[in-house]
């Protein structure tokens, strides 16, 4: 019988070393216990009933005994009792068994027909002993006997110090697996008592790491490569296997504030795939990144974001910990001389239809879109000057990620134009202090939603009440000033670069110079481009040069046209900018589909400036009512 019941002991140790060994993340653990850990001892004869209480969270227990015990289960309790024993005394076990579970060993016994004092041994716990990998309080077993002695037996990596009544136990800390195995208590003429003692292996956390280390990487070759490996806060107690994938959860991830488009995943190749940590060790190897840079558009911005999984082993990693991201820029063989900007009239087109427009080479005809416009207003009530948006305005800003973020991946800047709105307050009349206010208001807006700039268009204003703070007399000087304020406000809440443009109308010509605490700014501190009327040319004042001018100001509402001696004029003058106003290919809000007409003109200037034709768009987004764009595509028929 005693080698039947180590045998039980031995079977349930091992499936509690593959149950510990195999799960990479603590279940709820199976528990099994009975309400006495003291053996159960028997008169020869005339014995009453013992009743074992028996507490698990599994679905069922069941149990083993000896033939010469009478047992009966009922829900969660045996009762016990056992024949009349005419022979020799006699000892074996009750086992209670649940999945997944330690065995539990209930000694049992009975004297035989002689009067004798019965031998007894029994121990203060008979659940397992579970550690920590490493720095574990003592555990103390009390032993109880009326034998002269008891031992004990232990494995080695079990730290025992015995005392007349008690066993204290530790354990050496675990740099290796799990591991389980039982602490043995034996008397003389006692059925020895098992405890299961098992300790936990330790769990590394696991860190991704970029070694190249550059937050931006501009590239003027056919591939780029980076390089990652994978450190552990603890060495490996068993062999780590790592996952390494391109991120495909997002289609852009934002740096710095631009928002930048994922790599093409077919454009990625990885040295390998996944990475072995060994067991010691702390340090996966190096992985190579490759991008095949001639998948890339020049001059846009990707991300490549990387991240890894714990296949098996001793391992997590945290959300944070699993993610890198690069981020490279294909480096344009040379900025355009001249640049195209497109007023769009948002209550009428969808900015989306700008994506359309491309040279046959791929790279976007338009360079800059603005937002037609939102406007200045003045709340006479509160007395403030505040920006104002219509619907129209509001709805493409609330939805930037779907409307204009697209447009800044592809590399095409997106302003916000500032116009009056039939009030007192206006562009160019504004006190220091109201620009200095408003321009921190415009800004703001611009870094909630991503934008790069405005642009300022002096038009449909009242007077204003110069007895009032905000205002003052309408002047080149006072929309210097903002154009000044707005462009060092931009600059210190947005992270990345942006812009001030200037639509010459109203007071808004020949901008002077601005004067603050002795300290003078010239017009191209706070001035990147200017444009002209419609069928004008701007020219440069200041120390702004023909670059930050436009050499034609085409409204393609009314069929104005670019010529092609018009273009030649312009780039042979050194002028930086075309303007086109009211471009609408969809004809779905209030303005008629201009596209046929506006393609002739785009031609003209792409053949002529870039020596290059359009490409035939494919699709048209439409505008679908007051505050609502289609971000679906329609074929163009």
């Amino acid at each position: 019988m005693r080698h039947s019941f180590i045998k039980n002991i031995f079977i349930a140790i091992l499936g509690l070393f593959i149950y510990t060994s195999c799960t990479e993340k603590t279940p709820i653990i199976p528990t099994l216990s009975v309400a006495t850990s003291h053996s159960l001892q028997f008169a020869p004869d005339n014995n009453e009933d013992a009743v074992i209480e028996v507490s698990t969270n599994c679905d069922s227990w069941n149990y083993s005994a000896p033939e010469w015990v009478i047992a009966n289960k009922i829900e969660n309790t045996l009762i016990v009792n056992v024949a009349d024993n005419e022979g020799e005394a006699r000892t074996d076990s009750i086992i209670f068994t649940a999945k997944d579970t330690t065995p539990i060993a209930l000694a049992i016994s009975q004297s035989a027909h002689i009067d004798t004092v019965i031998p007894t041994l029994s121990v203060s716990t008979t659940h397992s002993l579970q550690f920590a990998p490493d720095n574990n309080d003592d555990a103390v077993i009390e032993v109880s006997t009326n034998c002269d002695s008891w031992e004990y037996t232990a494995p080695q990596w079990v730290i025992a110090n015995k005392t007349e009544s008690s066993l204290i136990i530790n354990v050496a800390d675990n740099a290796g697996e799990a591991r389980t195995d039982s602490i043995i208590f034996t008397a003389k003429d006692v059925a020895p008592v098992s405890v299961v003692v098992s300790q936990s292996a330790r769990i590394s956390e696991a860190r991704l790491n970029n070694l190249t280390n550059d937050e931006l990487e501009e590239i003027d070759t056919d591939t780029w490569s980076g390089e990652v490996n994978v450190t552990l806060s603890s060495p490996a107690s068993n062999d780590i296997v790592v996952a390494l994938a391109i991120d495909e959860q997002h289609q852009h991830i934002e740096n710095t504030g631009e928002i930048c488009p994922v790599v093409p995943i077919d454009a990625i190749i990885f040295s390998q795939r996944e990475v072995t940590i060994s067991q010691g060790n702390s340090q996966s190897d190096n992985v190579g990144i490759t991008v095949d840079a001639t998948m890339l558009t020049p001059g846009v911005t990707y991300a490549v974001p990387i991240y890894a999984t714990i296949q098996s082993g001793n391992a997590t990693i945290g959300e944070e910990e699993s993610k890198v991201t690069f981020f490279i820029k294909l480096h344009k063989d040379e900025e355009r001389s001249i640049k195209q900007v497109v007023y769009l009239e948002v209550n009428d087109c969808n900015p989306l239809n700008i994506l359309e427009y491309n040279l046959t080479d791929g790279t976007p005809f338009f360079d800059a879109v603005i937002l037609f416009a939102a406007n200045i207003n003045y709340d006479s009530d509160n007395d403030v000057v505040y920006l104002h948006n219509n619907p129209n305005v509001q709805a493409l800003l609330d939805n930037s990620d779907t409307f204009l973020q697209p447009l800044r991946e592809r590399g095409i800047k997106v302003y916000l134009g500032l116009l009056g709105n039939h009030d007192a307050s206006g562009l160019a009349q504004l006190s220091d202090w109201g620009a200095e206010q408003w321009a921190q208001s415009v800004a703001e807006a611009c870094r909630q939603y991503k934008l790069d700039g405005v642009n300022l268009d002096d038009e449909y204003s009242k007077s204003p009440d110069l007895e009032n703070h905000w205002f003052t007399q309408r002047s080149a000087k006072a929309g210097a000033r903002l154009a000044y304020e707005l462009k060092k406000a931009l600059s210190e809440k947005c992270d990345w670069p942006t812009e001030v443009s200037v639509y010459e109308y109203g007071a808004l010509y020949n901008l002077p110079e601005v004067t603050i605490d002795g300290t003078t700014h010239t017009q191209s501190e706070f001035i990147d481009f200017i444009v002209a009327d419609y069928g004008r040319t701007s020219s440069p004042y200041g120390d702004l040069t023909y670059a930050q001018c436009s050499g034609a100001s085409i409204q393609l509402a009314q069929g104005r046209t670019l010529t092609d001696r018009s273009a030649r004029n312009i780039a042979s003058q050194g002028y930086g900018w075309c303007m086109w106003f009211a471009f609408d290919p969809s004809g779905t809000g209030g303005a008629k589909n201009n596209r046929e007409h506006s393609m002739e003109q785009f031609n003209v200037a792409a053949q002529i400036f870039y020596n290059s034709f359009m490409a035939k768009p494919t699709y048209v987004y439409n505008k679908t009512g007051e505050g609502s764009y289609d971000a679906t595509p329609h074929l163009i028929q």
